[in-house]
């Protein structure tokens, strides 16, 4: 085995050692997933799919509250788009991370396993391991691999244990997943006067926001938290001005 070939399969061990995290957090939000899907009456196929294509935490939830209470399939087109736009943020962000030799179709492949806790993960082992080093393929096949097939996995087991789990219960499961965001983004948050802005802005507006837009809320979130980190000089911008 050439030095490569050995270095590839040592990225893709770090990514699915990196991933553990995220898989602890996916288990029960995905139990419940499929939980509810099947105390709406949906047939196994139809939860299991949306799990497997949408893959995207909260549009998941509302796509099959809105399947199972009939709603035109454009009208769910539509919400599940306005809701994953913020993707479209966290895509151009993650893109500066990647190695220049990354394929389109790799960044495809890799931009459909990208949730946020992905995301955070990833940022987190480029700053602590990876130090300057672009992030590759091989590391985010790791990282992404084993959150899917857990998704995945415990999808298809709430849709089988919906008959023998109280549903009094769902509710304690699902907030696994908002827990395992606060442990990861916090101590990146506390690192930074521009993320604190952009947390404190964005999470706030979507506060108040949110009786007035609804789900459309996140996107003004967005904007706002983005124009407010905007407004926050780095640190090291700062240094080297002062310097000259």
């Amino acid at each position: 085995m050439n030095e490569n070939s050995l270095s590839i399969i040592q990225q893709f061990k770090r990514g699915c050692v990196d991933s553990l995290p995220i898989v602890m957090g996916y288990i029960p939000a995905c139990l419940t997933f499929g939980l509810i899907g099947k105390a709406l009456n949906l047939g196994d196929l139809e939860v299991f799919m949306l799990s497997a294509v949408v893959y995207a935490g909260a549009s998941q939830f509302i796509g099959v509250k809105l399947l199972a209470a009939g709603t035109a399939a454009p009208i769910i087109l539509l919400l599940t788009f306005i809701i994953n736009l913020r993707y479209l943020f966290i895509s151009m962000s993650f893109s500066r991370k990647l190695g220049s030799n990354c394929s389109s179709f790799q960044k495809g492949i890799i931009g459909f396993g990208l949730t946020e806790e992905v995301y955070a993960v990833s940022t987190m082992s480029r700053k602590n391991i990876e130090r300057n080093k672009p992030l590759t393929v091989s590391y985010m096949a790791g990282l992404e691999l084993l959150p899917y097939t857990a998704s995945l996995l415990s999808t298809w087991s709430g849709i089988l244990l919906a008959e023998y789990i109280p549903g009094d219960l769902l509710p304690a499961l699902n907030t696994s997943l908002y827990s395992l965001l606060i442990v990861l983004f916090v101590p990146e948050l506390l690192k930074s006067r521009k993320s604190l802005a952009v947390f404190a802005a964005a999470s706030l507006s979507s506060w108040l926001l949110h009786p007035y837009l609804g789900t459309a809320a996140i996107i003004a979130a967005m904007l706002i938290g983005g124009w407010a980190g905007g407004r926050v000089p780095d640190k090291q911008k700062k240094v080297r001005s002062e310097a000259i």
